[in-house]
């Protein structure tokens, strides 16, 4: 007996001590990913029924990193979380400015796109609609009194033209007047030395 607990005893102090050693070199638990830290302990642990057994410092090491990355996980997801809060804070701003740049230029299109004519705003549209018909109404109007212009032109020169002939046919009338009244007279002189003789 004192054989199997010396034995017994022999077995354990070199399984603890090569656990020691195998706890000692373990550089994959130090690197890569926490699955990765897992499968190792996993692979590298002992089966015993169905259980596994793993080394308590292993776990140990496992977590301190687990906790380590859920710690630097925590900090990145507040700082993103206040990144995310000053963002919308920021989009909130730019929209609102957005809606008052968009009224402002809201604004600006209907002053630009109208013109205060006789105190009265009108759009481009009905401002062109109302110069264009006072230039065509002027035109018009300027083509009237054109052709008017003409038509009395054309009348005063055929009236000028009818008083010049009537002034001549008047000095022609008057002529053969003055002829047949001289005539006339010479007759009448002439019958009264015939009777006075």
């Amino acid at each position: 007996m004192k054989k199997i607990i010396s034995f017994a005893f022999i077995l354990l102090v070199s399984t603890n001590i090569s656990a020691q050693k195998n706890t000692a070199n373990q550089p994959e638990l130090d690197s890569g990913t926490i699955e990765a830290q897992f499968d190792y302990i996993i692979n590298k642990s002992t089966k015993f029924r169905d259980f596994q057994l793993i080394r308590k410092l292993s776990i140990l090491k496992v977590k301190a990193h687990t906790l380590d990355s859920i710690k630097t996980i925590r900090q990145d997801l507040t700082t993103a979380n206040k990144s995310i809060d000053q963002n919308i804070g920021t989009i909130s701003q730019l929209k609102a400015e957005v809606e008052r740049l968009k009224n402002e230029v809201s604004s600006i299109s209907e002053d630009v796109d109208s013109i205060s004519f006789m105190g009265i705003n009108l759009s481009k549209a009905g401002y062109n609609m109302i110069v264009w018909s006072l230039i065509i109404i002027l035109l018009l109007g300027l083509i009237v009194f054109i052709s008017m212009f003409k038509k009395s032109n054309i009348d005063t020169n055929s009236s000028q033209k009818n008083l010049t002939k009537l002034d001549n046919e008047f000095e022609e009338f008057r002529k053969k007047s003055m002829l047949k009244e001289q005539e006339t007279m010479r007759k009448l002189q002439d019958e009264i030395n015939k009777n006075t003789h």
